[in-house]
């Protein structure tokens, strides 16, 4: 397993880390953060998604609360870290004859499938975090895409929320917002992907790994005294 940069191979010896989403792009480096910080994972994505060879997964469709109930109670005790990575992205104009359909879809994974997984696992995330993986566009809009911007407004706002109840049980609740990312995700509009790189200081996007390093951090110890709070993994796309 490769280290993680600037972080300690144990520094979650021991510790179950769930991540959502974890089968590809940023969801996959993530888990692979933890992996090689020690962690005992456990990745829950979409049933056709998961690699056969590969153990320690969950399969559920997260658009679905029955399929989220039945994977949350196979998660058995202690939770370190709870990272919601699963997200939807698909640029649908207001008018086309899908857009409400989308509408729903997008919110149900992007913004209620965090709020019942953190539901059903808070009794085990005493002492633990939460880290949602929200967006840039939770801040500024994304072209043609009014649901996957709501819905990441809505995740960051769902952070703070969690940050305020969830602090007495001694639960810290941060967000790690990425701009363009190289995954597949991020390589859907060859033009808008430009626009982003031309206002962008950093002038690239950010690798996976970069997002990941992000989550490893807001979990650890090393922020221990940090909560309600979004780590930008931008570039400097919000600083313009």
């Amino acid at each position: 397993m490769t280290p993680v940069p600037g972080f300690p191979h144990d520094l979650f010896q021991g510790k179950q880390v769930v991540v959502t989403g974890a089968a590809g792009g940023i969801g996959r480096a993530i888990a692979a953060a933890f992996a090689a910080c020690g962690a005992e994972l456990v990745r829950i994505d979409r049933p056709e998604a998961i690699p056969t060879e590969e153990q320690g997964w969950i399969g559920c469709n997260l658009a679905d609360r029955k399929s989220l109930q039945d994977a949350a109670a196979r998660i058995t005790g202690p939770v370190a870290a709870l990272v919601n990575c699963a997200g939807v992205f698909r640029r649908m104009p207001l008018t086309e004859a899908e857009a409400e359909a989308e509408w729903d879809r997008t919110l149900a994974i992007n913004l209620t499938a965090p709020f019942l997984l953190t539901r059903a696992l808070v009794g085990q995330l005493a002492g633990g975090a939460v880290v949602n993986i929200t967006s840039v566009r939770a801040e500024t809009s994304a072209e043609r895409a009014s649901a996957y911007t709501v819905s990441k407004g809505g995740l960051a706002a769902l952070t703070l929320a969690l940050a305020d109840e969830l602090a007495p049980l001694g639960i810290r609740a941060n967000a790690v917002a990425p701009g363009d990312v190289d995954t597949a995700m991020g390589h859907t509009d060859a033009d808008i992907t430009a626009k982003l790189f031309a206002r962008t200081p950093l002038k690239r996007m950010a690798r996976p790994e970069e997002v990941a390093a992000a989550c490893v951090y807001l979990a650890s110890p090393l922020a221990s005294h940090v909560t309600g709070a979004t780590l930008r993994v931008d570039g400097g796309f919000l600083a313009v």
